[in-house]
């Protein structure tokens, strides 16, 4: 093996010009799937969690209840009537992707700002809920417990710090940021356990805090399902509940580029493809072009699965190593792309999340062995067609 890698680098020595080009090739090539898949993942994560603070697609609440539509469904509206907890759980919607349900109480006498201060007490499933904490502007470096508030932005205490409600001690688990919904603003967010372990200290205890209980769900459509038809399918089968529906175009933006993003990865692999045959097609010339190299080696008695080892190997080294300058041609890229359109974007309060670290480096290397495996199976053909031939034909180019 390592007297084929010695050979395969004196012969990519040789034909600078052209090994030069091979890599340069594989290393465009490499660099922008690379660059794209990480860009298109982090994009797909920012995504996720910029679309997930425009609120949800709609919003079920119980016949008769009064609401307040805002630009954006983030919470469900105080209200005395309820809904049972498993009620869309039940009737198993292919036209939902997700609901969050919620429970909200309008206290007053809480103990929190002045003695007739009204308090919004939200309970949400901390594992379910997707519209509160993406808005989540700074929180402890643990996992949301039983006994943790998360304050809305127009209010203000120390993370980490105790609030008393109805006397009883809860910690500041994290603060939101501004969304300019009222209700979210004034809001103090805790886990259905903790809301309903309240119940007993206020003077009157409102229907929602019993278990199994809520106020109403806030709805995420399921890919490819339009707001009318979750709309129908959720009246047809829950009795005693409204629909209500915040800005149709969202759901179809997220599913828009949903599919662009599907779109994008198509265009990589047929990208990926392209290059394989490109690598192909340049291999065979070049055992064409050394079919009297090959022959002689044949002649001294260098067997057949030596020269194609030989020939792979070249092609692994030479793709190889433009795939490992592609992807550091993509970092580059993205740290420029960093400076600038990403700078802007969190300057004007946009999320973007980059890819983590050890994904970044799995996708480095997923590129990497790709353009070797290409240059393997480029190479394989054009060798093992040329091994098969006798040395006294190689030597005389015939065939």
């Amino acid at each position: 093996m390592r007297l084929l890698a010695n050979l395969a680098l004196q012969n990519l020595g040789r034909r600078k010009a052209r090994s030069l080009l091979l890599i340069a090739a594989v290393a465009i090539g490499s660099g922008v799937v690379f660059t794209g898949a990480t860009l298109m993942r982090s994009i797909d994560d920012s995504m996720t969690v910029g679309f997930t603070r425009l609120g949800a697609d709609m919003m079920v609440v119980p016949e008769g209840a009064l609401t307040n539509i805002t630009a954006a469904l983030l919470t469900v509206e105080p209200t005395d009537l309820v809904l049972e907890a498993d009620v869309l759980a039940k009737a198993r919607l292919a036209s939902v992707a997700r609901a969050a349900p919620q429970k909200i109480a309008r206290v007053e006498h809480s103990g929190i700002g002045s003695h007739h201060e009204l308090v919004d007490l939200i309970g949400i499933d901390p594992v379910r809920d997707f519209t509160i904490q993406p808005w989540l502007r700074e929180k402890l470096g643990r996992e949301f417990r039983p006994g943790d508030v998360i304050l809305g932005a127009g209010r203000d205490a120390p993370l980490g710090s105790q609030l008393l409600i109805f006397g009883k001690p809860h910690v500041v688990y994290g603060k939101l940021g501004r969304t300019g919904v009222g209700t979210h603003e004034r809001g103090i967010f805790m886990s259905f356990e903790t809301l309903e372990s309240l119940a007993g200290s206020m003077p009157q205890r409102p229907a929602v805090l019993a278990p199994g209980k809520v106020t109403g769900f806030l709805v995420e459509l399921a890919p490819g399902a339009t707001t009318l038809q979750a709309r129908f399918a959720i009246l047809s089968a829950v009795k005693g509940v409204k629909v209500v529906t915040g800005e149709s175009s969202l759901s179809g933006i997220r599913q828009g580029l949903a599919a662009l993003l599907k779109g994008i990865l198509a265009l990589m692999v047929l990208m990926f493809a392209s290059m394989a045959v490109m690598v192909s097609v340049l291999f065979s010339a070049i055992v064409t072009e050394r079919r009297t190299e090959l022959g002689m080696l044949k002649a001294i008695g260098a067997r057949r699965l030596q020269i194609v080892g030989m020939m792979v190997v070249e092609a692994v080294i030479a793709t190889g190593i433009g795939g490992v300058l592609g992807v550091t041609l993509g970092v580059l890229v993205m740290r420029l792309y960093e400076r600038s359109l990403v700078y802007y974007l969190d300057n004007i309060g946009v999320p973007f999340v980059w890819l983590d670290l050890p994904r970044t480096v799995a996708f480095a290397a997923a590129a990497i062995g790709l353009a070797a495996a290409i240059g393997a199976l480029g190479a394989l053909y054009p060798a093992w067609r040329a091994s098969r031939r006798d040395a006294y034909d190689l030597v005389r180019g015939e065939g």
